[in-house]
């Protein structure tokens, strides 16, 4: 897990100083770091991220040439089709390499990073985008190089946090004649529930973020979250407390510097990641290392999706992002059989009254926002169409409001 963590702090630092310098996007914040660490779990991770980016800037070009989507809504479905399109992939390359890979096991099945990673690309200058091309490729093979010469170089060192790269999972053991160190963690999970729970997740937040104008916690932060908590019971918690810790250090930051966007959202990664080695301390080798460090990195990504919301609806926010949390874990619960480590497990009274409570304040939360919402003739009456002086205008030609047959 030190090594993973030096990766990514190392990715964080050169996507930063490359961006803020050089105008570089690299593919996102964190895309670089992460397809880095992809590649020392599995090394087909290359392949199935270029394929399914690939897939995701053509659909995104063909949306922007020939449709009028724009903005949000091409990056959500470059989300999902890079998503979908890793899913092919990876089943594709299981088929004819199957000693080298498995679809059910593939952690970078259903990632959400090929559809960024595309996304990032279609906003780079066309007379740019071979420069930002080759420095992420450049950046790319230089973390990996950082990962292999470390895993080398600290091959049998014992550093008391739970085993990550050197799982005797992880192909770069095995690939490198590495000691392995740890056992590997059964799959609770089947690979198509999380995909699913994804999908659905990504469905929730811009539903919520389009009609309440509202952020949740992250894209797919919350349903991997219940999945890690199938895996670590203490997993809720840890995330609680590390958010509350990482968001209090990035409106210090913020307040004191003015720095903001990708920038303060590196600050947050940071942090998260170092709250996350401070957990690994902790547990030891008894907690899932995956878990424990993308436990780090959501709390960065949490953190910073909680300060962009306005202080107003930050309880709301967390409200909603805790009711979701609540169902994704019931569902769960309802198609696998959790292990005696899990969140809730064995259920008794004091956590089912918890969770009622938490879909309670969920519900009276959606209640509030849709009273909030303006009602449509009473708004056009008071716009300034419905008090132009127009020859044969009326309320129902405001194009603020939507006539029956339109709204159907």
């Amino acid at each position: 897990m030190l090594i993973a963590t030096v990766v990514v702090l190392a990715g964080l630092l050169a996507v930063a100083v490359l961006s803020q310098r050089r105008d570089y996007r690299l593919g996102g914040v964190m895309v670089l770091p992460l397809l880095a660490i992809y590649t020392f779990r599995e090394l087909f991770s290359p392949v199935v991220f270029v394929l399914a980016t690939g897939a995701s800037f053509a659909v995104l070009w063909g949306l922007r040439e020939y449709t009028l989507t724009h903005g949000r809504r091409l990056f959500l479905a470059s989300v999902v089709v890079g998503a979908v399109a890793s899913l092919i992939v990876t089943f594709a390359l299981s088929s004819l390499f199957p000693e080298r890979i498995d679809y059910q096991h593939a952690e970078i099945v259903g990632s959400i990073f090929p559809g960024i990673a595309a996304y990032n690309f279609m906003r780079v200058d066309p007379d740019h985008r071979r420069r930002d091309l080759a420095a992420t490729i450049v950046t790319y093979l230089l973390l990996v190089a950082l990962g292999t010469v470390s895993l080398v170089a600290l091959s049998g060192f014992k550093t008391g946090l739970p085993a990550f790269l050197y799982l005797p999972t992880s192909d770069v053991v095995s690939t490198l004649s590495l000691q392995p160190v740890g056992e590997p963690a059964a799959r609770v999970v089947p690979e198509w529930l999380t995909v699913a729970l994804l999908l659905l997740d990504v469905a929730l937040y811009e539903f919520v973020r389009a009609r309440y104008d509202l952020r949740l916690a992250g894209v797919i932060l919350v349903p991997l979250l219940a999945v890690f908590s199938v895996r670590f019971g203490m997993s809720a918690f840890a995330y609680v407390l590390g958010a509350t810790a990482v968001f209090a250090i990035i409106s210090i930051v913020h307040w004191v510097t003015l720095l903001y966007g990708r920038n303060l959202l590196a600050i947050g990664l940071v942090s998260g990641l170092l709250f996350g080695v401070g957990i690994g301390t902790l547990t030891g080798a008894s907690a899932p290392g995956i878990v424990v460090f993308f436990i780090g990195i959501f709390t960065g990504i949490g953190a910073y999706n909680l300060h962009r919301t306005a202080p107003r609806n930050r309880t709301a926010s967390i409200r909603l992002s805790a009711g979701l949390f609540v169902i994704f874990y019931v569902v769960l619960l309802a198609f696998v059989d959790p292990p005696t480590s899990a969140f809730a497990h064995p259920p008794n009274l004091l956590y089912a009254v918890a969770g009622t409570v938490v879909l309670g304040l969920a519900g009276l939360t959606v209640c509030r926002l849709e009273r909030s919402i303006p009602d449509g003739q009473a708004f056009a009456r008071e716009s300034v169409f419905a008090s132009a002086d127009v020859d044969g205008a009326s309320i129902t030609d405001s194009p603020l409001i939507a006539t029956e047959g339109e709204q159907s």
